[in-house]
């Protein structure tokens, strides 16, 4: 049997990475989305148009604000709402697959990317391209999430308590408790 490895040591196991990442996704995915819906609300545009007499003496210059829901409000409202609606899906989704442990796409996989795509599709089209962040934050929530590692024969089996090479010093022993390394080091002793 060989020494533990110093490598593992505290290192989060591969699903647990995803499922973070995923987490932090979430997060991401319902900050993009207020920070879109504040910008469609609340974020006002100045147009201006230059009306000219034909004789060349008078200009009017005439500026208008309005928000892009003053604009559309029935295409923000959509793409508001179809958005939410695939963040509470995806939410639903990820939390489902954690408990689960499930690692398949599945179905609410395959309608929030459809929803994603169709809203991203009528957003971009209309608003313009910066929905498209959010709505590839929320297709990648749906791909699967990692499985555990399985474990390997060593792994099973664990490693007995005992005397080992230290993995941080070359030249030392330390001693293995059969789950972690302890504080007790040994100097190794010289070649005869």
């Amino acid at each position: 049997m060989s020494a533990p490895d110093a490598n593992t040591r505290g290192a989060w196991p591969r699903r647990t990475k995803h499922v973070v990442a995923r987490f932090a996704l979430l997060l991401g995915a319902y900050l993009s989305w207020l920070g879109l819906a504040w910008a469609m609300v609340s974020v006002t545009a100045v147009s201006s148009a230059t009306i000219s007499s034909g004789t060349g003496r008078a200009t009017v210059v005439t500026q208008s604000s309005s928000t892009l829901y003053q604009n559309q409000p029935t295409t923000v409202r959509s793409i508001l709402i179809g958005l939410a609606t695939a963040l509470v899906i995806s939410t639903a989704s990820v939390v489902w697959r954690v408990t689960r442990r499930s690692t398949r796409l599945g179905v609410s996989g395959m309608v929030v990317a459809a929803l994603v795509s169709a809203v991203a599709l009528l957003g971009i089209l209309t608003i313009g391209l910066f929905i498209v962040p959010l709505a590839a934050l929320l297709v990648v929530l749906a791909l699967p999430i990692a499985p555990e590692a399985k474990l390997t024969h060593l792994a099973q089996d664990a490693v007995p308590p005992g005397w080992y090479r230290d993995p941080e010093l070359s030249d030392a022993w330390r001693y293995w408790d059969g789950q972690s390394w302890t504080a007790h080091t040994a100097p190794m002793a010289p070649p005869d």
